[in-house]
């Protein structure tokens, strides 16, 4: 049996806006002038919690702010090649 170490691994899911560097997240969005709740200027990393049903909502509405800091294809590639 082969080590299990040894092999090549790789991420099932993993989205790379919630992997943005928070640097980049900040320089995007200063750049197009997209002003970002102070959950993802200041408060980093944001404190969300599962403990209720508007804790899912929360997260959704933060990451899509953070989505839409990705406006060109140098944007998208941006994070991917960080």
């Amino acid at each position: 049996m082969r080590d299990l170490n040894q092999l090549p691994k790789a991420h099932l899911h993993l989205h790379f806006t919630g992997s943005m560097r928070h640097s980049t997240l900040l320089e995007l969005a200063a750049r197009d002038g997209i002003a970002l709740p102070d959950q993802l200027v200041e408060d980093w990393p944001p404190k969300l919690s599962a403990a209720d049903e508007k804790g899912w909502f929360r997260f959704q509405r933060l990451y899509d702010v953070a989505r839409s800091v990705l406006r060109t294809e140098g944007d998208v590639r941006r994070p991917r090649c960080a």
